[in-house]
C-alpha cells in the first residue's frame, strides 16, 4: 500500500477534516507559538503533521507485516473499507480512528475515499474486528516503566469483600448495587488515561518487586478517589489492593516518596 496519505485515498475538505478532528480529541495545543515558516494550515499544523506522520508509520509497518494478522494490526483492509488507530484519544478516552471505503469518484484514480475521523464505537467501524490497535513505537530497556497495554484482573471479591476496603469508598456509591461495575469500569478508564498520560502511574517497590499506583476516578475525573496497587503476574497487571487518595493530585505525579508514604500510612 502506498505510504502516503494523499496518495492513499481522495481526501475531500482535508482542512475542515481536520478542525472536526480537533474538535473531538483532548485539549492540545495544534499550532506553533512561533512559526518559522508560514504554513497554508494555520489553525492545526501540528496536527496535520501528526497524521501524516502516524499513517506513514502504520503503512510502513502494514508493508512489512509477515502474516496478514500481523497486518492487521497496524491497518485494516478488507474489501470496502479501510482504517487505522490514529493514536488519538476522545475525552472520554475512546479511541479515534481514520475511516476510509471505496471511491468511486470518477475524476480520481485513487482506490479509496476518506471519510473521516470516529471514536471506537462509531457505526462505521462495528463490523471491523478486531480494530487495528494504537501505534507503538519499540522501545528497548522499559525497566520500572508501566505498560498500560496490559490488561488488568481487578480481584473485585477481595476488594469489596474486606471492611477497610469498602470503608474507602467514597460513601455516596458504598452500596450502590451495581458497584462491582463501577469498579472495574473505573479502572478500565484509568488505564486508558495512563495511555494518554503515563505520569499518573507510580512504581513501588515492594518485596523485591516492582508494584505500580494506578489513581482511579470514581466519582470525579480530575481527582482520584483512590488507588489500586497493581501487580505483574505473567505480564498481565492484577489488581490487589486500594488506598485512599486525600492528597493533590498534582503532587501524587510529581513527589513520589512523600505521597506513596502517606498513602500506605492509611
Amino acid at each position: 500500500m502506498e505510504t502516503d496519505l494523499f496518495d492513499f485515498a481522495y481526501i475531500p475538505d482535508w482542512y475542515g477534516q481536520l478542525e472536526e478532528l480537533e474538535g473531538m480529541v483532548l485539549p492540545e495545543p495544534w499550532q506553533f507559538k512561533r512559526p518559522s515558516i508560514e504554513t497554508k494550515n494555520q489553525d492545526t499544523p501540528i496536527l496535520e503533521r501528526y497524521i501524516h506522520i502516524i499513517f506513514r508509520k502504520q503503512s510502513i509497518d502494514y508493508n512489512s507485516a509477515k502474516e496478514k494478522e500481523e497486518a492487521a494490526k497496524y491497518f485494516h483492509i478488507e474489501k470496502e473499507c479501510a482504517c487505522f488507530h490514529t493514536g488519538l484519544y476522545t475525552e472520554r478516552y475512546k479511541a479515534i480512528y481514520a475511516f476510509f471505503d471505496r471511491n468511486k469518484r470518477r475524476e480520481s484514480m485513487l482506490d479509496w475515499y476518506f471519510r473521516g475521523f470516529c471514536d471506537e464505537v462509531s457505526p462505521r467501524l462495528k463490523y471491523i474486528e478486531p480494530l487495528p490497535e494504537r501505534p507503538h513505537y519499540h522501545v528497548t530497556g522499559r525497566g520500572a516503566s508501566f505498560n498500560p497495554d496490559w490488561p488488568i484482573r481487578v480481584k473485585v471479591e477481595h476488594i469489596l469483600g474486606d471492611e477497610e476496603n469498602m470503608g474507602r469508598i467514597p460513601y455516596r456509591i458504598r452500596r450502590a448495587k451495581n458497584l462491582p461495575l463501577l469498579l472495574e469500569t473505573a479502572v478500565e478508564l484509568a488505564r486508558r488515561k495512563a495511555v494518554i498520560e503515563p505520569g499518573i502511574v507510580v512504581p513501588q517497590g515492594y518485596q523485591g518487586r516492582i508494584q505500580y499506583l494506578l489513581p482511579v476516578y470514581l466519582t470525579n475525573m480530575k481527582k482520584p478517589d483512590l488507588a489500586m496497587t497493581l501487580s505483574v503476574m505473567s505480564f498481565s497487571l492484577i489488581g490487589k489492593q486500594k488506598y485512599n487518595n486525600r492528597t493533590n493530585h498534582l503532587k501524587y505525579r510529581n513527589k513520589h516518596k512523600q505521597i506513596l508514604y502517606s498513602m500506605l500510612k492509611l
